[in-house]
């Protein structure tokens, strides 16, 4: 039976990328404890999904930048705001459809009861689907002002910005096969708001269950927000050469757009689409030798 691990050339994480993507317009980032910085500018790495950074909007060499866009960097107009936090995020593909069902009947795992997260979802048989799921999430980002600002930089005109970042203390992400399986995922147990003063290393007395059987899954509890699991990236709009619809006039954050992912849709496998080419350049019409 076909899975992800008997699938050599399967891209799974471009798989789960487009498919939260295509629902969030956003990119979930694979590696959520690699940190995903808000104001980091690069390219999306067509092979594996990750951002290829190369540079920063907040690092030294850039502040030259920011001058001559009008932008005071002492007053840190530019810098990110952080928004007030939320109980949770979730999010899945199109293909998956949250259903009712008893989690809290789940044998041997009492806790589920009072989980602070839980829920179960069905995926339409012969599509892959896509979960993902936080807690406690804080945002932050780049404000409409700054990014007006920012689009007048020619450097940044040329790459892709991250203009917010999702940061969490628990995540999972999980990438169906095509079974069409029904699953449940919920986050166990409580992290205490603060870390006792005599603990070095406080540990997250949260864990994430699943009775998931097919299927990739990654997650992670921790006690502070350490995990980047999404984060929004655009890039500058170019306008219209177009004479007869001339572009409207943009200001701040509509100056940008979210960039699509540089792939072509993949298979349901995360396989790439085969693109034939036609190597028979004789004409139709040439005489037979």
């Amino acid at each position: 039976m076909w899975s992800w691990d008997t699938q050599p050339n399967s891209h799974a994480q471009c798989k789960f990328i487009e498919l939260i993507f295509d629902r969030t317009g956003k990119y979930p980032n694979w590696d959520p404890p690699s940190e995903i910085p808000v104001g980091s500018y690069g390219r999306i790495d067509k092979a594996t999904g990750n951002l290829i950074t190369q540079g920063s909007i907040y690092s030294d060499d850039f502040k030259h930048y920011l001058i001559d866009a009008g932008i005071n960097f002492e007053s840190g107009e530019h810098l990110p705001e952080e928004c007030p936090e939320e109980s949770e995020f979730t999010t899945w593909s199109k293909n998956v459809k949250r259903i009712e069902s008893n989690v809290d009947s789940q044998a041997g795992v009492p806790e589920i009861a009072t989980a602070a997260i839980k829920g179960t979802w069905q995926v339409k048989k012969g599509t892959t689907g896509a979960v993902l799921l936080m807690s406690n999430p804080r945002i932050k980002r780049i404000t409409s002002d700054a990014l007006g600002k920012l689009a007048r930089i020619q450097l940044l005109q040329s790459m892709h910005l991250v203009t917010k970042a999702f940061y969490c203390p628990a995540f999972s992400m999980y990438l169906s096969d095509t079974s069409g399986e029904s699953f449940s995922i919920a986050l166990l147990g409580s992290a205490p708001l603060v870390a006792p003063v005599d603990t070095v290393n406080a540990m997250a007395t949260t864990r994430w269950w699943s009775d998931t059987q097919s299927g990739l899954t990654r997650n992670g509890c921790k006690t502070e927000h350490c995990f980047t699991p999404l984060y929004e990236l655009l890039h500058v709009r170019h306008p219209r050469n177009r004479r007869s619809s001339p572009s409207p006039v943009r200001t701040g954050e509509m100056l940008w757009i979210a960039p699509p992912v540089p792939w072509a849709p993949l298979r349901e496998d995360g396989t790439e689409v085969p693109v034939y080419i036609n190597d028979n350049t004789d004409s139709s019409d040439s005489e037979p030798e």
